[in-house]
């Protein structure tokens, strides 16, 4: 991320044995339907790419690139993408119009304004003037997201750093700024989990069907774990 303490701390959540979580079901649910949307051969980054879990769903049909500060991130990466890139976010190591989709979770909230829209600003940099961005933080109107951090960092066992959350119209702003048009504000993970990465109440095939019923959840931007915006760069 930012400096070598926040790149310490993602050495630390990778090196774990980590279990696929509920709110993780419903980004790779997102990102399967994004997937089919692509053209055959199309070019995906991954900006902040952790295990490049999600990039595994776009093999065979498009190239995919895994960018992230991690060493120990890239060598669980280089399983689910073409290409494991050692980069920084804020430097990505592509030509401008690279690229038909870039994305990421859990990222561009551990960076404080401004360095927040420099972010977005390199993903849009590198994102084709036809292509897709896409970028998930977590909610600011999400009660128990809210309460679970706060009593995380009460007793000294929150792992992921700095971090902030955004409402919806934060975010709507931030992508503004960094020169996006929206073209969609969706929220993911509307029930409290039943499993995060490192805990797990029920196993998986039961935590499927219990978070079917979130699809006919309205407006879910509102009050999900999550906020996220799906972007296209803003015309000259």
């Amino acid at each position: 991320m930012v400096d070598s303490s926040s790149e310490g701390t993602w050495e630390k959540v990778w090196n774990k044995e980590l279990i696929t979580s509920d709110y993780s079901l419903k980004y790779l649910g997102l990102m399967q339907e994004i997937g089919e949307q692509l053209p055959q051969g199309a070019r995906v980054l991954e900006a902040g790419c952790g295990t490049g879990q999600t990039l595994s769903l776009f093999a065979g049909d498009c190239e995919t690139v895994g960018l992230d500060i991690s060493p120990v991130a890239l060598r669980l990466a280089q399983k689910n993408c073409t290409d494991p890139v050692l980069g920084s976010i804020f430097s990505i190591p592509f030509c401008d119009n690279s690229f038909d989709l870039v994305y990421n979770s859990g990222v561009i909230e551990h960076f404080p304004y401004p360095t927040n829209i420099a972010a977005l600003h390199e993903m849009g940099r590198v994102l084709k003037p036809s292509g897709r961005m896409i970028a998930i933080v977590p909610s600011s109107l999400c009660v128990w997201y809210r309460a679970g951090k706060f009593v995380a960092v009460l007793l000294n066992n929150f792992e992921f750093g700095y971090e902030e959350d955004y409402s919806p119209s934060r975010l709507i702003t931030a992508a503004g700024n960094a020169g996006l048009t929206i073209e969609k504000v969706f929220g993911l993970q509307a029930l409290p989990p039943l499993a995060t990465n490192s805990t797990e109440l029920l196993p998986l095939s039961l935590r499927k069907k219990i978070g079917g019923v979130e699809r006919v959840f309205p407006k879910k931007e509102y009050y999900a774990y999550t906020i996220g915006i799906i972007a296209r760069k803003r015309s000259c």
